[in-house]
């Protein structure tokens, strides 16, 4: 391969081929177990290998193989991968809601449904005002650029609204979704939670030991604290 001129992709695709260890290791992760764990993890580091491999070519594609061999010995901070890991046995999924889309789990958490983060109705591209021009240019029926900005704003909410949704229907058992609000905090929970569930007014449980989890509600009551002798 190296001889026909093949890429660092190509010649590290011959050797693992000739290696003749991706059956053997697929078959040893399937059977569980400490040494199924062990092959996850081997196959996990293949992949990302594969993946830098792929990303070099991109940046320098006539690059030679010792190029790319000098390049992956002289990293000292592994880069980031966008290819899956295979999880350690039971494990929790962390990702964002575009991500969840097609997926499903007994349990989901949508933590954080705050007004002003969920629905983020600021406008995009706002330095160059891209956003109106594309409006303009799929011919808005808007010439004001207030309407033209408050038409993208609904846009914007419909899109946040069925995002939201998605989120919330990867559930199959339970579903929990958090949210922080009140009079001594700045946060408020998003209009979404309303839409969830109409009607709901919620139960909230208030003694000595609780704080709303801000930066305000601290400060108060360490302040209380310290100018009380008893405490």
């Amino acid at each position: 391969v190296v001889r026909r001129g093949g890429t660092a992709e190509d010649v590290l695709w011959g050797v693992w081929s000739a290696t003749e260890l991706a059956g053997r290791w697929t078959e040893t992760s399937l059977s569980g177990g400490f040494r199924g764990t062990m092959a996850d993890r081997d196959l996990d580091a293949v992949v990302a290998l594969f993946d830098y491999a792929a990303g070099f070519v991109d940046r320098l594609p006539h690059a030679g193989v010792e190029v790319f061999v000098e390049d992956l010995v002289a990293r000292e901070i592994p880069g980031d991968s966008l290819a899956e890991r295979a999880p350690d046995s039971e494990a929790v999924r962390i990702m964002t809601a575009h991500r969840s889309k097609g997926l499903e789990w007994d349990v989901v958490v949508v933590a954080g449904v705050q007004e002003g983060a969920w629905p983020d109705l600021r406008l995009r591209g706002s330095v160059l005002g891209t956003d109106e021009m594309v409006a303009k240019a799929a011919g808005s029926e808007h010439e004001n650029p207030a309407a033209v900005s408050a038409a993208l704003a609904s846009q914007l909410l419909a899109e946040e609204r069925r995002l939201f949704y998605v989120a919330a229907t990867r559930a199959r058992r339970k579903l929990v979704v958090t949210a922080v609000g009140g009079d001594d905090a700045d946060e408020r929970p998003s209009r979404f939670l309303a839409e969830l569930a109409p009607g709901e007014t919620g139960e909230t449980v208030v003694d000595e030991r609780s704080r709303w989890l801000s930066m305000s509600a601290l400060v108060a009551d360490l302040r209380s604290a310290v100018s009380d002798p008893t405490r």
